[in-house]
């Protein structure tokens, strides 16, 4: 009997990088290179480049077209 892993759901990459920049600004901020305003400037214009990117269609939606409904019943 061979004993396989469960497969294990998919890595929040997401949640990864937002982690990795909050540390930086963070080390950042209290090391002193930045100042906590200029950080929420470039947060903000970050966030919506995010946005922007993330919210973007897909490939195949834009060539796919919606199905047809079915016609209506005669009375």
């Amino acid at each position: 009997m061979s004993s396989r892993r469960a497969p294990r759901g998919s890595f929040p990459v997401d949640l990864a990088v937002f982690l990795a920049i909050l540390a930086t600004g963070a080390v950042l901020v209290l090391v002193g290179h930045v100042s906590p305003e200029a950080l929420a400037g470039y947060a903000s214009a970050l966030a919506g480049l995010y946005a922007a990117w993330h919210h973007r269609p897909r490939s195949e939606e834009t060539r796919r077209t919606p199905p047809e409904a079915p016609p209506a019943p005669e009375r």
